[in-house]
């Protein structure tokens, strides 16, 4: 049976009005839903705040990111920029302007070409610059720091300088330090590491590397090596116990030799391998009339006799 032209219209806009009313119910509860459509709709409800706070976190985390990325960056222009020779009991340029920012500025840490390249702060603790970036914003990055413990001035600085960062998954920080773990190869191409005071620059030769344990529980004997306690080297015992602590546990055998009276940095991150667990570096400054060119890093080789991991306890 044929329509008149208006009762086509109404019939058309009832159809529409019906298809607009059923898209709308698809999340909203109504009155008439069934027991099994409420059901369905709490679900869907609850997937959508799933997905919303999913998404909350996640470009909070890529902006906490990406923040921690330009912040270095731009610190490591403006350093790079104003760097130069000055006496040795004077602030360098990029000292003074990166004081003028952060008075708790105490260094500058660089490996040529990798994502190390930032300020070193240090506080009246080694809390404060967990979570917090070196423009004093929140960010679970943090900021690298020496222990508070460490003195580094124009005119003392501690034996052993114990620098700490983050292991950032997007490599910022501490986050690419794992690059050596595996790598004779990355060894050989990064071997030193310059760290500059407020006051002068100084390179590093890294001669030891290795994964520790932190609780007493995680080795056979309960005893860990607390190599961030070893700050004050001039007593020969503790300085022979920091190396034999060393020798027993690294990775690498290298052709940097060590001896009583070097100054020493070591760098400390977290390390995945297992919970709670440390990454640590060791290197030590290069002595006077000393030359990066007379070390052959190709020599370098792993360590065959290093003390293992107990994978039972940790």
């Amino acid at each position: 049976m044929g329509m008149s032209k208006n009762a086509q219209k109404a019939y058309e806009k009832a159809l529409k009005e019906k298809k607009k009313k059923r898209r709308g119910h698809w999340l909203i509860i109504q009155k008439e839903d069934s027991f099994k459509e409420k059901c369905s709709k709490l679900f869907t409800q609850f997937c959508c705040l799933v997905v919303i706070a999913c998404v909350i976190v996640l470009g909070r985390e890529v902006y906490l990111s990406l923040s921690a990325q330009y912040l270095n960056f731009s610190l490591k222009n403006l350093y790079d920029s104003l760097t130069g020779e000055t006496a040795s009991e004077e602030l360098t340029e990029g000292a003074r302007h990166l004081l003028s920012m952060n008075p708790d500025t105490i260094g500058y840490i660089r490996i040529d070409d990798t994502p190390v390249d930032f300020p070193v702060v240090q506080a009246s603790d080694n809390d404060k610059y967990l979570k917090t970036a070196f423009d004093g914003s929140s960010n679970k990055a943090g900021t690298v720091f020496l222990d508070f413990r460490n003195v580094l001035t124009a005119k003392k600085r501690s034996d052993n300088l114990v620098v700490y960062g983050h292991n950032q998954r997007d490599r910022t920080m501490f986050g690419s330090l794992k690059d050596y773990k595996n790598s004779l190869e990355h060894y050989s191409a990064h071997p030193y590491i310059t760290f500059n005071s407020n006051y002068r620059s100084d390179k590093y030769l890294i001669f030891a590397y290795f994964v520790t344990e932190v609780e007493p529980s995680q080795t056979a004997d309960g005893v860990i090596f607390d190599y961030h306690n070893y700050i004050d080297l001039s007593d020969r015992e503790v300085y022979e116990r920091f190396i034999a602590n060393i020798n027993e546990r690294t990775q690498i055998i290298t052709p940097v030799d060590v001896k009583y009276g070097d100054e020493f940095l070591t760098l400390s991150t977290c390390s995945g391998e297992f919970e709670p667990s440390r990454f640590v570096i060791f290197a030590r400054k290069l002595r006077k009339g000393e030359s990066l060119d007379d070390i052959d890093t190709s020599a370098a080789y792993l360590n065959p006799d290093a003390r293992p991991i107990d994978w039972s306890r940790v």
